[in-house]
């Protein structure tokens, strides 16, 4: 400061208080952040980083969707986790294991979930004009819901003609691919309020974990952000894209268990047969363990497969040669009578 400094004193307490204020806002700040910071457990990272961060949910909205209610729940193998034609009270994400699709008393599977998905179509634009109240936004998405859905019965009473097809060019991804569940399971459930399960979901052969939320809380949470409501529109396209990817993955396999199936009824293999069959499980991409545990519940070994024969058929080979040449049968060892019946 200038001299005397008895004559700037005003100016030097000025400067003072500034600078005391701004201390003082600091503080608060880091108080602030200190009280609302992001804390998330182990288990919640790893859920995160693994379905949530590539789609543009920040921790924070993350946070605030686990504050919703969100709980977590281990279902055993085969057990329902909700119903055919119940109203939709809760939403459902997979963490773990598989969910599947279910219809009818004989509970045929429609439909396979891995893990990353949510169970149904969610509607977060839907969700967005019922939290902001605009009729005029919610009429217009409802009536584009009902002209998709048109669209896809005419697709399927005209048999996907050229104007249909083309006309389903010009439709978003995530339209496009709503269109392919609904074309092989039929109706989808759609996750908005009113709205009810199309089918029963059932835990897979080995069980699953979810994260759920009450419909409303979950809704609200997402409707009250436009970034937010973009990036979980974005989580559903990706779980439509690997709802179709699994749902293709299940049909190779049924047409492998078929192809198998018909090969190994008459109890022998022919190397062009084999190697038809190696030839399709490399181009459907079936993993060794599934191709290993079809032979089993077909009465094979894989030992068995790579010679061509199975045992049972090939004992019975034998006792059929060996009572039509009763006396070659007798007077050969045992290898030399195997030899014989080979040729």
């Amino acid at each position: 400061m200038p001299k005397p400094l008895k004559t700037h004193q005003c100016t030097a307490a000025g400067w003072g208080m500034v600078f005391a204020c701004l201390h003082f806002v600091n503080l608060a700040w880091l108080l602030h952040e200190q009280s609302h910071r992001i804390s998330l457990s182990e288990e919640e990272e790893d859920i995160y980083e693994h379905g949530w961060q590539n789609c543009g949910v920040t921790p924070r909205q993350f946070q605030k969707l686990l504050k919703a209610g969100a709980e977590v729940r281990e279902v055993a193998p085969g057990a329902l986790v909700c119903e055919e034609d119940r109203p939709v009270d809760r939403l459902y994400y997979v963490i773990e294991g598989s969910c599947q699709g279910v219809r009818g008393a004989h509970r045929t599977v429609v439909m396979e979930y891995p893990e990353g998905v949510f169970l149904g179509e969610l509607r977060p634009q839907t969700w967005r004009a019922e939290f902001i109240g605009c009729g005029k936004s919610l009429n217009a998405i409802t009536e584009q819901e009902q002209s998709e859905e048109a669209e896809l019965e005419e697709a399927w009473l005209l048999d996907h003609t050229k104007a249909v097809s083309s006309h389903s060019r010009k439709r978003s991804m995530r339209a496009t691919l709503s269109a392919g569940l609904q074309e092989r399971m039929g109706s989808t459930t759609k996750i908005c309020s009113g709205s009810a399960w199309t089918s029963s979901m059932a835990a897979g052969p080995g069980g699953c974990k979810l994260l759920t939320w009450p419909l409303g809380a979950f809704t609200c949470v997402v409707g009250a952000e436009e970034k937010l409501c973009e990036a979980i529109e974005r989580m559903d396209e990706m779980s439509l894209a690997y709802k179709v990817c699994a749902g293709a993955k299940e049909r190779y396999s049924e047409g492998y268990r078929e192809l198998l199936e018909c090969v190994v009824a008459d109890g022998r293999i022919d190397p062009a047969e084999r190697h038809a069959l190696n030839r399709y499980r490399v181009r459907h991409s079936i993993p060794a363990h599934v191709h290993t545990a079809m032979l089993l519940d077909l009465g094979w070994t894989e030992a068995e497969y790579h010679e061509g024969i199975l045992n049972s058929a090939w004992s019975s080979m034998l006792r059929s040669w060996r009572r039509e040449h009763p006396k070659e049968a007798s007077a050969l060892s045992p290898g030399q009578a195997t030899t014989a019946s080979t040729a």
